[in-house]
């Protein structure tokens, strides 16, 4: 069962404010985005509640957005 997760805008003004962590930014979107992230952190052997891997993780979010809309 999936949770209630917060709107997106709301999660990016808390994240923006220094609210909430990156890492929570990150796993506070979706159940899918989390399973994303931790299998991100696996591949590359980072540590999932460290908020260098979360903007990592972001960075290469947007990249893969940024190449998706130059094709």
């Amino acid at each position: 069962m999936e949770k209630n997760y917060p709107e997106f805008d709301d999660l990016r003004e808390q994240f923006e404010a220094g609210n909430i962590s990156a890492v929570d930014f990150v796993t506070m979107q979706s159940d899918e985005m989390t399973e994303d992230y931790e299998q991100f952190c696996r591949d590359k052997n980072l540590d999932r509640d460290s908020d260098l891997s979360a903007e990592a993780f972001m960075d290469y979010r947007e990249e893969l957005f940024e190449e998706s809309l130059s094709n």
